[in-house]
């Protein structure tokens, strides 16, 4: 069974890195032009999805995120993670991107079962994938 879970892991750093190891040795720089769009995009995203965390739908939510992120966080163990806090806002303040990523600076707003409105400034870091922008769960 370790044996199982090892290569398993394995297998998922093996995949991460080579995701990542493409991005750096992909030709070109980032263009204006596409850093701009890519900019607008994932402010209307993140938006879409702050929403949908304000609102409890956590299964729309999972849909954000990049494929590297579901390959390390089930359904389920997103949910049970997500439902901890109660989210009552989210704002973006600013975003910044060039063409492979985007760093979006937010604030999410929840009650914690100590405190209620507590605000925290989060980084959001978002990935192009598939031709939209997916969101890269934190590691845990």
């Amino acid at each position: 069974m370790l044996f199982g879970k090892f290569t398993a892991r394995a297998a998922t750093a093996v995949a991460l890195a080579g995701m990542l190891g493409a991005c750096a040795t992909a030709p070109g720089g980032p263009t204006p032009t596409a850093s701009a769009a890519n900019r607008a995009a994932v402010i209307a995203r993140a938006d879409e999805r702050g929403a949908l965390l304000v609102r409890g739908d956590l299964d729309a939510a999972y849909a954000f995120l990049s494929e590297g992120s579901k390959a390390v966080i089930s359904l389920d163990n997103f949910k049970r993670r997500m439902s901890v806090v109660m989210f009552t806002a989210y704002r973006v303040d600013d975003a910044s991107c060039d063409a492979e990523s985007c760093k979006v600076q937010a604030k999410m707003t929840y009650d914690h079962r100590v405190m209620k409105g507590v605000t925290t400034p989060v980084t959001e870091t978002w990935v192009v994938e598939r031709g939209g922008l997916y969101f890269v769960f934190p590691p845990i």
